[in-house]
C-alpha cells in the first residue's frame, strides 16, 4: 500500500514523514540562500558612464570656453 495517501498505515517508518517540515510559527535555523542579483553590477555600470559624462560634458566645454576666447 502506498503511504502517500491519506490512509497511511506505516506509522513513524513513513518515508513521507520523515522530509523535515517546520511547523506553524517556526523558522529553520539556517534560511534558504538569496539567488545572485545583478543590480549592483548595473549600478556600478550606470555610476560609471554617468562619471565619464559628467568628465567627457566638462572637458568639452572647457575646450569649447578656450577656442571662443582665443
Amino acid at each position: 500500500m502506498n503511504c502517500c495517501d491519506y490512509k497511511c498505515n506505516q506509522g513513524r517508518n513513513c518515508p513521507v514523514r520523515a522530509t523535515p517540515v517546520a511547523r506553524v510559527g517556526q523558522r529553520y535555523m539556517t534560511a534558504e540562500p538569496l539567488p545572485p542579483s545583478v543590480f549592483p553590477a548595473l549600478m556600478k555600470r550606470a555610476a560609471r558612464a554617468m562619471l565619464l559624462g559628467v568628465v567627457g560634458l566638462l572637458l568639452y566645454s572647457g575646450l569649447l570656453a578656450a577656442l571662443v576666447i582665443n
